[in-house]
């Protein structure tokens, strides 16, 4: 195979894939607007079988986006309790516009003095927030330290195939069985393509 072939075959497969890549954007967009409101009726999984009843895998619906709203009095009690090493002393912005106050602040004003959690720390702590807005402290207690909402479904989704189904689509293909449900994938964009939009 010379240089020439090579370079029609890159060049007609990108094509292609940018054809196929173009529809399952769509496919999936249309898609996402159904399976959202399937998430709403809580239905959180559908299998995916060939028109002959051939399973290929199985969608997961996703739920919507969290919102986590922390407590942080709370977090800050767990830690008061498990950690205390785990705060750093700091000043209030008050404090902090004469430079030469720390030590005096400590010694006659502790009341313009605060307590922080370090940041690495708390990081750390945030990220063990469970699903639900618990935390577990260091006997293993579950904390309610976020409220955790969760927006409307969107649609998104993942598929998962299962075994086999790369040979099944591919057959499916050839013997022209997906062409009710895909055939209008390729078919726009190629018809554009013929017209040099």
């Amino acid at each position: 195979m010379n240089a020439k072939t090579h370079a029609l075959q890159v060049g007609a497969a990108k094509v292609l894939v940018d054809i196929v890549t173009e529809g399952y954007e769509q496919l999936r967009k249309d898609a996402e607007k159904e399976f959202a409101e399937l998430r709403k009726d809580e239905i959180k999984s559908l299998g995916v079988k060939l028109l002959d009843g051939t399973e290929l895998g199985s969608i997961a619906i996703y739920d919507g986006p969290p919102s986590t709203q922390v407590n942080m009095k709370a977090i800050a009690a767990i830690v008061a309790n498990d950690d205390p090493d785990e705060f750093v002393e700091e000043f209030t912005p008050e404090a902090l516009e004469d430079e030469n106050l720390r030590q005096f602040v400590r010694d006659h004003m502790p009341h313009l003095l605060r307590l922080r959690i370090r940041p690495d720390y708390l990081k750390k702590l945030l990220k063990r927030i469970d699903s639900n807005g618990y935390l577990k402290d260091a006997a293993g207690t579950r904390i309610k330290v976020a409220e955790v909402t969760r927006g409307e479904p969107t649609g998104k989704f993942a598929f998962t195939a299962g075994p086999g189904a790369k040979e099944l689509v591919w057959q499916a293909w050839r013997d022209r069985s997906l062409e009710p449900v895909l055939g209008d994938l390729l078919r726009p964009a190629i018809e554009a393509g013929e017209r040099g939009e």
